[in-house]
């Protein structure tokens, strides 16, 4: 992963365009404003405006390896700090989580996933979560008009509804520590009562329907200066790798040993299970297959760039390989991972990828804030360019039907695309940086892991909701 430049929003619109719901911070006020709307709107405008240099030495979100960024300030304008921002904003809200538990029930009555009651104050948060899209830092490899990306992004309905919460769970045990602002594939279920995350004591498991939190990798258990940076479950087994190049292995079942293999001594970036064994990509451009049972390297193959994340089809046929560079390449494993066609489109790095269960999709996911689709059948071109709303896309996946993607923003939103025609989508919202996401093996449940420093932290389940004419459902 290369050093990354921070574009700083700091200089912010003074005003709500209609897009914005007609919202006036310039002169007058739009005629369909309440006064209380535009005291709000007054508050967040004059937080905007304070000088940087009363919120020196104020913390920001927790990302303890984001590079020393570039600032690129806008003309005219002063370099206020974003984060400080939202934090101060946060603040002015004033409004802690209500409860520790959320159900449908709660919803009903005006609380969000994260515990917060916004009943009677829905002008608010949404003029809250419009500034938080202005402002949130931009990271870019390269650097490139984001705009330029946007206009090549297909037109999607996302006022469809596909997955409802049924349970989320706040607080400090349900944290899911984010140790790398790049990396957030956090989030494992290999059941609807079984997903595995990444909390400062280990690997837990969250059993949503039990409502309870089990570790089954301790901390204590790891080597000395753990710091993971992967994670993957399979087979009864829980994989962790970490920012020394370092993959321990331990099996849910019991009290056995953690066993380690020590690759490199660069970051491990990606870890994914294959039918030959775990797949671990590196910060080295090294992509080494772990034979499980002796726990070292059985294949290794060598790329130009960093490899940020690998997928392989289910039959072994191909797979696909995204890192340091501008285009994802389609690989055959049965090669040693050699090249076999280029995926271009993207102008910056990329961080994830997935090959759908029929092995006719690839999705890549990067910094240009994009995930574009592609068929292996013809891939010169994607079927689809799908754009969020905050910047770079981070993760995504592939329901075990077939009839979903998963793309996840850094934070406050997870979004669930129709892979008919990409056309339609589901916007899963909330305030938080997002760790990672899930959906269950019988793609009927998803799970977010949400982390932040200033919103409240929790793991919630969305179920799949069944329409009325289930010729859309799949199973």
């Amino acid at each position: 992963m290369s050093t990354a430049t921070r574009l700083d929003h700091s200089i912010l619109p003074t005003y709500f365009d209609a897009r914005n719901g007609g919202y006036s911070m310039n002169g007058g006020e739009a005629s369909n404003a309440s006064t209380d709307e535009h005291r709000v709107a007054r508050q967040l405008q004059q937080l905007v405006l304070d000088p940087p240099e009363r919120y020196v030495g104020q913390q920001g979100p927790e990302a303890t390896d984001s590079p020393t960024p570039t600032q690129v300030n806008t003309p005219g304008g002063t370099a206020a700090a974003t984060w400080d921002f939202l934090s101060n904003a946060a603040q002015m809200f004033g409004r802690p989580a209500e409860i520790s538990e959320v159900t449908q029930a709660d919803m009903a009555r005006g609380i969000d996933v994260q515990g917060y009651r916004w009943s009677g104050c829905e002008p608010q948060r949404r003029m809250y979560m419009e500034y938080r899209r202005e402002v949130y830092p931009q990271y870019q490899g390269v650097p490139h008009d984001v705009q330029t990306v946007r206009k090549q992004a297909r037109c999607v309905d996302n006022t469809h509804e596909y997955f409802r919460l049924r349970y989320s769970v706040t607080g400090d045990k349900s944290r899911c520590k984010v140790s790398h602002f790049q990396l957030r594939d956090l989030v494992w279920a290999t059941s609807s009562y079984d997903v595995f995350y990444w909390h400062a004591d280990g690997v837990q498991q969250w059993d949503p329907w039990r409502r309870r939190h089990t570790s089954v990798l301790a901390r204590s258990a790891l080597p000395d200066a753990f710091r993971l940076s992967a994670l993957c479950v399979d087979a009864g087994v829980v994989f962790a790798g970490d920012y020394q190049g370092r993959i321990c292995a331990k099996s849910l079942w019991g009290e056995g040993s953690v066993a380690e293999a020590r690759l490199g001594a660069d970051m491990v970036t990606h870890a994914t299970p294959t039918g030959r064994g775990i797949s671990v990509a590196r910060n080295s451009g090294r992509v080494d297959l772990v034979n499980v049972e002796r726990m070292e390297a059985a294949e290794s193959a060598l790329f130009e760039w960093p490899v940020n994340c690998t997928a392989e089809a289910a039959s072994g046929a191909f797979g696909c390989v995204v890192g340091d560079s501008l285009q994802a390449l389609v690989v055959d494993p049965r090669q040693g991972l050699a090249a076999v066609a280029p995926l271009q489109g993207h102008l910056d790095h990329a961080f994830t990828c997935a090959i759908s269960p029929d092995e006719r999709l690839v999705a890549t996911g990067s910094q240009d804030s994009s995930v574009r689709v592609y068929d292996v059948r013809w891939p010169r071109v994607p079927v689809a360019v799908l754009c969020g709303y905050l910047g770079a896309m981070r993760h995504v996946r592939f329901s075990s039907c077939g009839g979903f993607l998963l793309a996840a923003e850094p934070a406050d939103y997870v979004h669930v695309y129709e892979t008919g025609l990409f056309e339609r989508a589901q916007d899963v919202e909330f305030m938080g940086e997002v760790a990672g996401a899930a959906f269950s093996p019988d793609a009927n449940c998803l799970f977010v892991a949400i982390s932040d420093a200033v919103h409240e932290n929790a793991l919630a389940e969305y179920t799949r909701i069944v329409p009325a004419d289930d010729s859309t459902y799949w199973l």
